[in-house]
């Protein structure tokens, strides 16, 4: 019995030790996530070049990506994903990343997990060559093996199998990461079904899109009613969470009248009626497609997305409008709480089941300006993130807390 103690205490001892040595007190990196106006418009350069309405079974695509789209993309990934902090760099034909993972321990304590890899060019893909965990350094030989058995089995090993059954090649041409990928739905589908849209998945979106296709009424509110009547429904046997979820998304297709999920790519979807909340159809469409995105992707994607239109508004001469960007506002912050947790959600479904009054989840926003210049903005806000700008913002952020929904 005394030896079997002794190895108890060798166990705990041996344990500690590896967490210790494979954690550290403070974070290799600490890095913002912010998105600048830049950053946006390149994303959407991405996308727009890769022609994805248009792509069909079998058809083949090259990606051409430079450090600091990845540099820029990994940092908000972590950031996003686990409120962490990354970097990529590309030096001598590898590609060297490097993160900080906080681990909250007991009584609010912190350690990180902060690691080193590097990648380089294989036969198709890259491959892992090196990896420092902590104060480890892993043998060259066992880091792919170590990288790819972690991969496989964490929470996105199904997503991150079926994109890498997309992926061709990738290898590196000078300071840029070329990916060639061939469209394959049924991938796509489980990536949708995963990892990139969360807990969305096309079986539940059919039913939703069948309830909702018989209605011919223009006023969101009903709309909105009866998809989370139906939520309601189905969650006395299912998960409210992911019923919401279903919900949003397709209450934002019907408004966008585009099919946002799909396995027949970013198929269209016919829109009969002009649906309108508070009387205007884009109050509708910024409130959806921020539910939408708050629900699917987080509530930050969400009002950096409605930010992101209204400075181009400002631009390309419609104006800043503060009542569009109240819209964006609230149809994110429904999305996320009706998300949020078990108990939200079933506490959404029951105020917002076949509602009746848009002014429940909707604030009064007629008052607030709109169409304003790039010049008569910058006098007047001083720009985003200005004190003035900010007034108007807590403003919006108050009326929006004082809704019926957000009443106990």
């Amino acid at each position: 019995m005394r030896w079997l103690g002794w190895l108890f205490v060798l166990a705990a001892i041996l344990t500690a030790g590896a967490f210790f040595a494979l954690t550290d007190a403070r974070p290799m990196l600490t890095r913002s996530a912010q998105v600048s106006m830049a950053d946006l418009d390149r994303g959407k350069a991405i996308v727009s070049s890769l022609k994805l309405r248009r792509m069909r079974e079998g058809e083949v695509r090259q990606l051409a990506l430079t450090e600091s789209d990845l540099d820029k993309g990994v940092n908000f990934l972590a950031h996003h994903l686990a409120h962490g902090s990354a970097s990529v760099q590309i030096v001598m034909s590898k590609v060297r990343l490097r993160a900080s993972f906080p681990l909250i321990l007991p009584a609010g304590k912190r350690r990180f997990v902060n690691l080193e890899l590097l990648l380089a060019s294989g036969d198709a893909i890259l491959l892992p060559v090196q990896l420092r965990i902590g104060k480890l350094d892993l043998p060259a030989g066992f880091t792919g093996k170590l990288v790819h058995w972690g991969l496989a089995r964490s929470v996105y090993g199904n997503e991150l199998a079926a994109a890498r059954r997309l992926l061709d090649n990738a290898h590196l041409s000078g300071q840029t990461l070329v990916l060639r990928f061939t469209w394959r739905n049924a991938a796509m589908q489980t990536m949708l079904a995963g990892g990139a849209v969360q807990g969305v998945d096309e079986t539940t979106l059919k039913v939703y899109r069948g309830q909702l296709d018989g209605l011919r009424s223009g006023d969101f509110v009903v709309l909105l009613g009866k998809a989370f009547a139906l939520a309601q429904t189905r969650s006395k046997s299912g998960d409210p969470v992911a019923e919401n979820r279903a919900a949003l998304t397709v209450l934002a297709e019907r408004v966008l009248g585009s099919r946002l999920l799909s396995s027949q790519s970013m198929a269209k979807t016919d829109r009969h009626t002009s649906y309108k909340l508070a009387g205007r159809d884009d109050f509708a469409q910024h409130f959806a497609l921020s539910a939408f995105l708050a629900a699917t992707g987080g509530e930050n994607l969400s009002n950096l997305a409605g930010l992101y239109k209204e400075l181009k508004d400002v631009q390309s001469g419609s104006g800043f409008s503060f009542n569009d960007l109240a819209a964006d506002q609230a149809g994110s912050r429904l999305g996320e709480v009706s998300t949020g947790s078990r108990a939200a959600a079933l506490r959404m479904q029951n105020k917002l089941a076949n509602v009746k009054d848009a002014g429940t989840f909707f604030p009064n926003v007629r008052d607030l300006p709109e169409f304003i210049s790039q010049a008569d903005f910058k006098r007047r806000f001083g720009g985003v993130g200005q004190p003035a700008y900010q007034q108007m913002m807590q403003r919006i952020e108050k009326r929006i807390a004082e809704l019926a929904i957000y009443q106990d």
